[in-house]
């Protein structure tokens, strides 16, 4: 059996599904951070810092966003001086914080979190996740660390109010459920509006659910990705934008929509095309696969007459592929996987021209702190990749 992972495009946060309940504008607990990095002390309490607004930042080395917001949130802090202290909390080891600091400079305290412990103070299902105390110690504000203003700060600490919608995290959301509700149908396509607290996220295989291999859900997508999944290209990757309002298919809450497409098993295998008739009747565009010259990096063999340090797959376990901001993970995949996780990372198209058929066992770490960090990893496998020009299937996505 082939295993899949899924993947979320963004972490935003519906329906009457659960959702924590608001603690904005409730006293925040005490909470003991056992183990901090980066700081003058390896131990604190929230009460130590009694009479400061306080900034609690939710990020992980893996999140991209939380690491574009970390100079963001230190610039609050050098401006607002002693009247405010951030501290960011993260449940990667000590070990992964300490390497990421050798090569990204950052003048916040890390508070490591490994058993989650600060998460559950606060609960959420997405980061980065930001939590806003005044210096009297009420929860001000919940919502992203790009939504934290100077504006925001100085409102915090006057102890004015701060309108800043709450981002509430559905905890409850359950993917394997049908976005209507509606369980008693034969064939049910749902198409809604952005949802509150609902990841931005997709599965083209149903998950492991009773519509497995015949239903494709989308949450909280703009059109252009979700083409992208119709046509089964890489997010953003290769797709070719020619429309007068470009600025509609960007995502923001006002165009991202969920989807939610169930078939009989009988029409299984037809549920992109299907998916696609749908999609072009409701945003009124088209979509077609052209050939074009576009920059590429080659994924190839250092020396071809070297074998390359990869281990062969036995054969005997299922096809599983997971990678992502921490980096790839697969067992008895084609090469071809290794270049779809490098083209995702890398953000350009990435063309496998090792000559590699077999299937193969691999782990390659990713760091955000140092991208270009990827070569050694390759070196190491006796592969490499080089900037080049090639022509390569791209997705052009007109107006009608």
């Amino acid at each position: 059996m082939k295993r899949l992972t899924i993947f979320a495009f963004a972490c935003l946060s519906v329906f009457a599904h659960g959702q924590v309940n608001s603690k904005i504008g409730t006293p925040a607990p005490d909470m003991a951070f056992e183990k901090i990095v980066n700081y003058s002390r390896n131990q604190a309490s929230l009460s130590d810092f009694k009479g400061k607004t306080i900034i609690l930042d939710y990020w992980a080395t893996w999140c991209g966003p939380c690491i574009k917001s970390l100079p963001h949130l230190a610039e609050l802090q050098e401006k607002f001086g002693d009247q405010l202290q951030v501290l960011t909390i993260t449940d990667d080891s000590e070990e992964r914080i300490n390497q990421f600091l050798t090569k990204q400079t950052l003048k916040l305290p890390v508070a490591i979190d490994e058993r989650r412990k600060l998460a559950s103070v606060f609960p959420h299902r997405s980061i980065p996740h930001t939590v806003v105390i005044d210096n009297k110690g009420i929860v001000k504000a919940i919502a992203t660390s790009s939504e934290i203003t100077e504006e925001v700060v100085k409102k915090a600490i006057s102890g004015g109010e701060i309108d800043l919608k709450e981002k509430k995290d559905v905890m409850d959301f359950d993917p394997s459920q049908p976005l209507s509700g509606n369980s008693n149908f034969l064939y049910q396509i749902t198409i809604t509006p952005f949802q509150e607290g609902f990841p931005s996220f997709s599965n083209p295989n149903g998950g492991e659910s009773v519509y497995q291999n015949r239903r494709i859900i989308a949450t909280n997508l703009a059109a252009r990705t979700l083409f992208e999944i119709a046509y089964q290209f890489p997010v953003s990757i290769r797709t070719i934008m020619e429309v007068k309002e470009p600025d509609k298919f960007k995502w923001s809450k006002k165009n991202a929509i969920c989807f939610d497409l169930i078939v009989p098993e009988e029409l299984a295998q037809q549920r992109f095309e299907i998916m696609k008739q749908h999609l072009t009747n409701y945003f009124g565009l088209k979509a077609e696969i052209q050939e074009r010259n576009r920059p590429v990096k080659v994924l190839k063999l250092i020396n071809a007459k070297d074998k390359v340090s990869l281990k062969q797959s036995s054969g005997n376990t299922e096809t599983f592929a997971s990678y992502g901001g921490r980096g790839l993970k697969m067992e008895n995949s084609p090469i071809g996987t290794l270049a779809s996780f490098l083209e995702s990372q890398l953000d350009i198209p990435v063309v496998d021209e090792t000559k590699l058929k077999g299937k193969y066992d691999l782990e390659i770490p990713w760091y955000n702190e140092n991208p270009e960090q990827i070569h050694e990893e390759l070196k190491k496998k006796g592969l490499e990749l080089v900037a080049s020009e090639r022509k390569i299937k791209v997705l052009v996505i007109k107006d009608k």
